[in-house]
């Protein structure tokens, strides 16, 4: 009698993999001064990195599981590797904007309210100003907003698609 794979067991082991190669990936940046670079190459390699982890968790789950996936089981996957991945990475975040980068906050709320300056100027700066605050009071939760939830979006998209490539293949 065999045993199935546990989908946790992945999500925790290629979640933890995506955040070690993200956290890597970070500081590599803040050693080249690039932290607060907002260049789509350096977003798209923060998203790459647990999209191709999910993609070998799918596959390491259904060899392990004797061929068999299902839709449902990718999909959790998928998810489930970016929610740890998404975790790990706002322990990271935590432990980094208040040690190697104590004005992180400060200096993040202040590129926002340049970008907005530069998009709209005619803008009250008041409003701008007011805005830089609120990102500064509310960084970490606008962190669960704008990038854990799309993030867990992302995953279940690519579980998806994996999972109806994986299961014809």
């Amino acid at each position: 009698m065999t045993t199935k794979p546990k989908l946790g067991s992945y999500n925790y082991k290629f979640g933890a993999i995506a955040a070690a190669i993200g956290i890597v990936f970070s500081l590599m940046l803040h050693f080249m001064d690039m932290t607060y670079e907002q260049s789509p190459v350096i977003q798209f390699i923060s998203y790459l990195i647990p999209v191709v982890l999910v993609i070998m968790a799918i596959l390491s789950f259904k060899k392990n599981n004797g061929g068999l996936l299902s839709i449902g089981q990718s999909l959790k996957i998928g998810v489930g590797v970016f929610f740890v991945s998404g975790i790990i990475g706002f322990l990271h975040l935590l432990i980094y904007s208040n040690t190697l980068e104590p004005d992180f906050t400060a200096n993040f709320a202040q590129i926002q309210a340049d970008a907005i300056r530069e998009a709209k100027p005619e803008l009250d700066e008041n409003i701008i100003q007011i805005q830089q605050e609120s990102i500064q009071k509310y960084f970490y939760i606008g962190y669960f907003i704008f990038f854990l939830i799309p993030s867990l979006i992302v995953g279940l998209l690519v579980g998806l698609f994996t999972g109806l490539f994986a299961k014809k293949s």
